[in-house]
């Protein structure tokens, strides 16, 4: 596993080296607003299965898509309607996750993050990232760069160290795959915001 402690002034030159990675076929630790993640380019298969393996995540949950911009994810597949784009103009990039449709009658996951160092990672790809957070599952979310690996099965190819996350919470999911949106995971941006930005 390489790993490296960002430093601001070498920001972008760090943000190719991770996208490099990325590139080859690796999964890469890194951080965002709100716990690390384990990530991979969104059309790696090789590399979503050593997600899983390394936490030990069940099958049948899907990972999610981090992208730059709604551009980058309507690229994607992700099929935007009306009530997502009011969600992305209110809270994105942010602390949420909107499970919406896609292409091919699926569903994805969606969130924009509001991290520079993740999304100038994800603007040099032009690609959106499959990731989860960093911990092996049911164990909580890494916080720090440690955490972060300290229970996985095996070694990320990258670990990006960004500092301690302050207040680190996993992001409010909602589902807006029916006609009434979903609540399916609590986080820092509470339900009634959503609610009042969708009218």
């Amino acid at each position: 596993m390489i790993s490296f402690t960002l430093n601001v002034a070498e920001l972008e030159a760090q943000a190719e080296a991770c996208a490099e990675a990325l590139r080859r076929g690796g999964v890469a630790a890194l951080p965002t607003e709100t716990v690390y993640g384990l990530a991979t380019l969104w059309g790696n298969d090789a590399g979503r299965q050593r997600i899983f393996e390394l936490k030990h995540r069940a099958e049948n949950k899907p990972l999610q898509m981090l992208a730059a911009d709604m551009a980058m994810a309507r690229a994607a597949g992700v099929l935007v309607d009306p009530r997502l784009e009011r969600l992305a103009a209110a809270f994105f990039p942010g602390a949420l996750t909107v499970v919406c449709s896609a292409a091919g009658s699926v569903t994805i996951g969606l969130r924009i993050p509001d991290h520079a160092f993740t999304l100038a990672v994800l603007r040099r790809l032009g690609a959106p990232l499959a990731a989860t957070s960093a911990n092996r599952s049911g164990e909580p979310p890494g916080a720090d760069a440690a955490a972060a690996v300290a229970g996985l099965d095996g070694s990320p190819d990258l670990l990006v160290d960004g500092g301690p996350i302050a207040d680190a919470q996993a992001s409010t999911v909602i589902s807006l795959t029916g006609p009434t949106p979903q609540l399916l995971r609590a986080g820092p941006l509470p339900f009634d915001r959503i609610l009042a930005a969708l009218g």
